[in-house]
């Protein structure tokens, strides 16, 4: 169940996941901001300045040495969030610069909207927060994720995955929205973005909270990370068997037939299978991650009959690495192919 929700609701989710929540006020031109640790307060200050320009929040946790920087007015960074523990998710109408949306633009984003929700549900992620925020739609996860590298680079795939597949000319995925330190819209106000007129009216901000709100799993997160990984660091080579990622494939196999489960077990790799072709595997340059043997570990991928598999590490020190290298790293894969190459190698 998911109804209308009010501000002060909001608010206190944001206290109860995050402990510091800052408000920030834009008006004439300038940005003022300051940091609350209870709801009452914060309602207040929102009281006396909501008439006058626009408010937001933070999203997410800051770190426990970073709340006395907080709490005296400096604005939250980057590098003081300690707990990534909101994913929002941003659908704005394409219109001229400076101006609110058409009810027909905001149609178009709601649809949208609803349709990353929808394909997130059969992926067994739960119910989010839904959001209007005056000119375009929201859809807001809870989570709880270290504010570090690897999901930094989770949370870059995502993203620009999300941005590749439901960006037009009609409405755009806003992929900037990631970054750890944003602040976003407060629900319960209005936004005063441009003139305020009959056909694109200032509206107010509004959210829906579900009955149940719960955290979307870390492995949802890594699953989904590593699809859209897979999709823009593993397009199988425009000639078959050829090369890829500037790996010269000199050897014998057809690696559209390479039995890349096999391979792995050889070389005892292989952590177990994760559905949908997907394989959870220790990464063959293990032994140079930063945390070597922690939970998040690679993943490769059985993409179909036509194409090399898929290969994915989120460690930073395998960033770019595809199954290309995987194939040179290992050396034997050519045993493990079904068929022998009968084409002509790229040079």
């Amino acid at each position: 169940m998911i109804k209308l929700s009010t501000r002060t609701e909001y608010l206190s989710r944001l206290f109860a996941d995050n402990g510091l929540v800052e408000l920030r006020h834009h008006a004439g031109g300038r940005w003022q901001t300051g940091w609350f640790t209870d709801v009452d307060r914060i309602e207040r200050e929102i009281q006396q300045r909501e008439d006058h320009g626009d408010l937001y929040t933070s999203l997410n946790a800051p770190r426990p040495r970073s709340a006395p920087n907080a709490m005296r007015g400096e604005p939250i960074t980057n590098d003081a969030i300690g707990w990534i523990t909101r994913l929002p998710f941003d659908f704005d109408p394409v219109r001229p610069a400076g101006v609110c949306s058409t009810a027909g633009e905001l149609a178009a984003a709601n649809r949208r909207r609803d349709g990353l929700v929808a394909m997130l549900r059969k992926l067994d992620w739960p119910m989010p927060l839904h959001a209007l925020s005056g000119n375009g739609y929201h859809a807001q996860y809870r989570c709880r994720l270290p504010n570090n590298g690897e999901t930094a680079e989770m949370l870059r795939a995502i993203y620009s995955g999300l941005h590749a597949e439901y960006s037009d000319d009609e409405v755009d995925f806003d992929r900037s929205v990631r970054n750890p330190g944003r602040i976003f819209r407060l629900y319960g106000t209005i936004n005063r973005k441009g003139p305020d007129t009959p056909e694109r009216p200032h509206r107010r901000a509004q959210c829906w909270i579900p009955a149940r709100w719960r955290q979307v799993d870390r492995h949802l997160i890594e699953r989904l990370a590593d699809q859209y990984a897979r999709r823009a660091e593993n397009r199988p080579p425009s000639s078959a068997g050829g090369a890829q990622s500037g790996f010269r494939a000199t050897g014998r196999g057809d690696y559209r037939t390479l039995d890349i489960v096999a391979l792995m077990r050889a070389h005892d790799l292989y952590r177990r299978a994760l559905g949908n072709g997907a394989h959870s595997v220790w990464c063959p340059w293990r032994d140079g991650h930063s945390t070597p043997h922690g939970a998040t570990g690679a993943v490769i991928f059985e993409d179909g009959p036509d194409t090399w598999p898929g290969f994915h590490c989120h460690h930073g020190s395998c960033n770019g690495r595809t199954i290309a290298d995987v194939i040179a790293k290992l050396g034997d894969a050519d045993q493990f192919c079904r068929d022998a190459f009968k084409g002509k190698r790229a040079s």
